[in-house]
């Protein structure tokens, strides 16, 4: 099992269950945020090497979340990956400037998410 600390953002159960499974073939564990007001609050209180965060969600959104976590004194090294159905070339744009990492396009494949992962935890 992996010892890094990983967040998963995203108001769809069924793509936090799938996130959590593909995490889990791949040795590693994972909180879970079900919307961006309790993302802030998880990223408040807790030290994460990793979010992975969808961007549309009610209330705050994932834009949101990200400004948040750059600003917050405990994760804003934290390496995130952006999984968004939203892919437009602005909307890429934006998230690389407000601090992700990386991005993929929902739905995503196994393969993906896992490389994207791994890539972000080496530090890459």
């Amino acid at each position: 099992m992996s010892n890094h600390k990983i967040l998963i953002v995203d108001d769809n159960p069924l793509v936090v269950k799938m996130h959590l499974h593909y995490l889990k073939r791949a040795g590693m564990d994972a909180d879970t945020a079900p919307n961006g007001k309790e993302a802030k609050s998880r990223i408040s209180d807790n030290q994460y090497d990793l979010v992975i965060l969808d961007l549309m969600m009610p209330e705050v959104s994932g834009f949101e979340v990200l400004k948040f976590l750059r600003t917050s004194q405990k994760n804003s090294s934290a390496k995130v990956i952006v999984a968004s159905a939203l892919n437009d070339k602005e909307v890429v744009e934006l998230v690389f400037q407000l601090g992700a990492n990386h991005f993929i396009t929902s739905p995503v494949s196994y393969q993906s998410l896992i490389e994207k992962v791994n890539s972000a935890l080496k530090g890459e």
